[in-house]
């Protein structure tokens, strides 16, 4: 395992390297983690096996094996750091329409594909699995991590890893490609305000890939006494304590719930990493309370880390022959689900978000098609100067959203393991139809009030 996480690394250094002297990745904003893994894939097991990667008894590769693990170290962290305590109201005053229109454009995802799919599997591919349905949403709403998640929940499915991680992977180019062509349109038609700069140098400006020392900034504040514990340590430990916890728990939770249910090691992760935060902030010793020395921000760091050796890993362990085998319907699929954010864009932002609707279409819309870090570097190359409030808007919403987001994907397992993918697929649908009226709805009394939205 060890030398596939020194190849993996040593492959991330020469994405770095190569993403900085090839101008052309950075000005497509072409991610590190993703070059790795595609180097990964044509160098591994996949490709041309020229890499030493760690194969089990029966000779599959290791590689399989990884996402599993960093998705569920991935969660650990979602709910894991101080942070300064916000009520649900102060959430629903400062950001609902964030809340509710991001909300609702994932949701919308998940009603609309699982509901075309269904009907797509019963006319057109006969002979695919229903599970193929929600491999798309999975990658392109919720990348590489979520597909990796949710293969990890259908072991029956060979195929699902890879049907995922391509998915996620179209998924960053449909972000990458698809945002700065939406970003050029927009600026033509004058929905969103020219930079004196020009979205060419914005764009490099955020595609960089080395920051200068006036960008540079702290990863997260010292914490812990060095001369007791090394603060990286301490928080590093604290996130394999969780997953550790998680994995020893898994079957003995399994047991207790039907078979049907399923309970993927993801959602204990990020349950008990709650758990940890709050009783450590409840928790006193040597007159300082516990929680204040778990950093959010250096959480954060650690999951970030995670994500990249995530995407890396999840590239790699793409298998290009089931690829070549679902070619058709994933491009249908993808195609699909391009269509249903470019039209939440276009059709719905404008009745929310009002005059600058465009900033926060464009952020939400890399976040369905790529990630979050995707929906921030578009509305950075779209907003260079930071004149919108739609980070600080989404930074409050996550904060509901987040867990949302786990009871979606445990309510979409259950559905297929039951047996119920159409009907959960009108129920989301209509919840987001909710959503979305409820979003405008508060958009217009904001604008009547004379308040921000």
């Amino acid at each position: 395992m060890l030398t596939d996480i020194a190849l993996i690394s040593a492959l991330l250094v020469l994405a770095q390297l190569l993403r900085a002297a090839i101008p052309l990745l950075s000005r497509y904003l072409i991610p590190s983690s993703m070059i790795a893994g595609l180097l990964a894939l044509a160098l591994g097991p996949g490709g041309y096996d020229l890499l030493p990667f760690s194969r089990d008894a029966s000779g599959a590769p290791l590689l399989l094996t990884y996402p599993g693990v960093l998705i569920t170290l991935l969660f650990a962290t979602l709910l894991l750091g101080h942070r300064p305590q916000a009520t649900r109201g102060s959430v629903l005053r400062n950001s609902s329409t964030s809340f509710l229109y991001n909300l609702a454009s994932e949701v919308m995802q998940y009603g609309v594909v699982i509901c075309l799919g269904v009907l797509l599997l019963a006319v057109v591919f006969n002979d695919l699995r229903p599970e193929f349905i929600v491999m798309l949403p999975a990658g392109f709403a919720g990348g590489h991590g979520t597909a990796a998640l949710y293969a990890e929940a259908l072991p029956g499915w060979d195929a699902a890893r890879s049907v995922g991680f391509t998915f996620a992977t179209v998924g960053i180019c449909c972000a990458v490609f698809g945002g700065l062509a939406l970003i050029n349109l927009a600026r033509r038609r004058g929905w969103v305000a020219a930079s004196d700069s020009g979205s060419a140098a914005a764009q490099a400006s955020n595609g960089q890939s080395f920051l200068p020392a006036t960008q540079q900034d702290s990863l997260g504040r010292a914490t812990i006494n060095g001369m007791a514990l090394e603060t990286l340590a301490w928080h590093v430990a604290l996130v394999l304590g969780i997953y550790g916890a998680a994995m020893a728990l898994l079957p003995s939770l399994r047991e207790l719930l039907p078979a049907r249910f399923v309970l993927p090691a993801f959602g204990i992760a990020m349950l008990l990493g709650w758990l940890v935060q709050v009783v450590f902030d409840r928790l006193h010793l040597g007159g300082q309370r516990v929680g204040e020395h778990i950093d959010a921000q250096v959480i954060g760091r650690i999951g970030g880390l995670c994500s990249d050796y995530l995407v890396a890993c999840g590239i790699a362990s793409i298998n290009v022959q089931i690829v070549l085998e679902y070619a058709l319907p994933l491009a249908v699929f993808s195609l699909l689900g391009l269509t249903i954010c470019v039209g939440w864009l276009l059709l719905v932002a404008p009745r929310v978000f009002g005059a600058r609707w465009f900033e926060s279409a464009i952020f939400t819309y890399g976040w369905n098609t790529g990630t979050i870090a995707f929906g921030v570097a578009l509305l950075r190359v779209a907003d260079p100067r930071g004149e919108t409030r739609v980070l600080a808007d989404y930074g409050m919403a996550f904060i509901a959203i987040g867990p949302l987001e786990a009871l979606l994907y445990t309510f979409v397992l259950a559905a297929l393991a039951a047996g119920y993918l159409l009907q959960a697929g009108v129920v989301l649908l209509v919840l987001a139809l909710v959503l979305t009226g409820l979003a405008i709805y508060r958009a217009r009394s904001s604008a009547t009030d004379g308040m921000p939205r």
